[in-house]
């Protein structure tokens, strides 16, 4: 077992990289053409935490980005927060569901029904908000960007674990699927860094 303190490193460093992601995203990229539909850069070091140190730090990545990118945008504790905190929170309990299935999936299939996840829950948030269930007639094109940004943000991902130093190329004897050169995740992979 990793100590807290590696662990409690390690997570820190990939909310950080999630954080940095999000917020260039957020403020030079433009924005996709249907409103709440983003690219979702920071879900690369979601994914990746996911792969390495498991569910747990993975919600942590997720949560500390969508606050640390509300808090340097100026939108935290508006609407735009409560849906990226809802959109998060769908998506990291989808991605950590498929991961827990073993091989089943690979981590770009994690970030794709992740991403999906992260779009229904925002309208859905956004029904609530504004008292309408207009927002979900946005539902069909939102979800076909969120599915093309999903496959590339994993994609991202899968690269990143696959070009990782030698602990990401081990053999995958518990590692995720579909990284490429196999990943060992969870606290096995923990004690490795």
């Amino acid at each position: 077992m990793p100590s807290r303190a590696d662990l409690t490193v390690q997570t820190a460093a990939l909310v950080a990289l999630a954080a940095v992601l999000g917020y260039a995203e957020a403020v030079a990229l433009p924005p996709l053409p249907v409103p709440g539909v983003r690219l979702g850069l920071g879900n690369v070091a979601v994914v990746v935490a996911l792969a390495l140190l498991g569910a747990r730090p993975a919600l942590v990545v997720s949560l500390g980005r969508v606050l640390a990118v509300g808090l340097a945008t100026g939108s935290l504790g508006g609407p735009a927060s409560a849906m990226a905190l809802a959109g998060a929170g769908a998506a990291w309990l989808v991605m950590a569901g498929l991961a827990s299935a073993g091989r089943t999936f690979s981590a770009v299939g994690w970030s794709v029904a992740g991403a999906a996840a992260h779009v229904l829950a925002q309208l859905a948030a956004a029904c609530v908000l504004t008292g309408s269930p207009a927002p979900l007639s946005l539902a069909p094109l939102s979800l076909a960007l969120a599915l093309a940004a999903g496959l590339a943000t994993g994609s991202m991902a899968a690269a990143a674990l696959s070009r990782a130093p030698r602990v990401l190329s081990r053999p995958l004897a518990e590692g995720a699927p579909g990284t490429g050169e196999g990943v060992p995740r969870g606290p096995a992979a923990a004690r490795e860094l």
